[in-house]
């Protein structure tokens, strides 16, 4: 099945596993000796501290996943658990009440019911503040921007150039197209000072 095509808790399942961020745990998650049942739970991979729960408002009544997210909170100060508690609701949305009294034990996503790829989008982006930060590609980036000038310098370059444009290089492009162009201009500059002042015909 494609992820459009999952039931919604299994398609947050789908999505926040293939980050390879998280894990899911077997039903019931346990807190000290405290069973716990949800649509499903997630916990957060290597350094990840996350716990995620899952709940589908369509399955379970609302009042209940009140009680059970309460009594989770409960139990994970008396444990000492330091971790950070995340409830993804899918299915129609709750009442404000509802989701505001949830949020004060722990951060709450409220989802909808994703059918269709831009549905799919809309979901990750939600999903995206427990998700890891893409790296950007390399290509493209120097490593070494002025080993990679240096070498682009014709070897024929007269060396004082080459030192000009290498000492202005940390002043940025704009310094280093200055410094070409003084260098470059300065022959012909002193000569036309030669014409002017008639050292030339001596």
């Amino acid at each position: 099945m494609t992820p459009t095509t999952l039931a919604p808790v299994e398609h947050v399942v789908a999505i926040l596993e293939g980050s390879k961020a998280f894990r899911r745990v077997p039903a019931p998650l346990k807190i000290g000796n405290v069973p716990f049942e949800f649509s499903a739970v997630l916990i957060g991979q290597d350094k990840n501290p996350d716990l995620v729960i899952v709940i589908d408002t369509i399955a379970e009544d609302i009042q209940r996943t009140r009680q059970k997210i309460g009594g989770l909170g409960r139990a994970l100060d008396v444990v000492g658990s330091r971790r950070p508690v995340t409830a993804i609701l899918t299915g129609p949305r709750p009442a404000e009440s509802a989701l505001e009294s949830i949020s004060k034990v722990c951060r709450v996503l409220p989802v909808g019911t994703p059918t269709g790829t831009k549905d799919d989008e809309l979901l990750r982006d939600w999903l995206s503040v427990l998700l890891p930060l893409p790296i950007a590609p390399q290509t493209g980036i120097a490593a070494d921007p002025l080993g990679e000038m240096i070498q682009l310098l014709p070897a024929s370059i007269d060396s004082q150039l080459r030192k000009s444009v290498i000492d202005a290089s940390p002043r940025g492009a704009a310094a280093v197209k200055f410094e070409l162009k003084r260098r470059l201009t300065a022959p012909f500059n002193t000569a036309e000072k030669k014409l002017e002042t008639g050292e030339g015909d001596q």
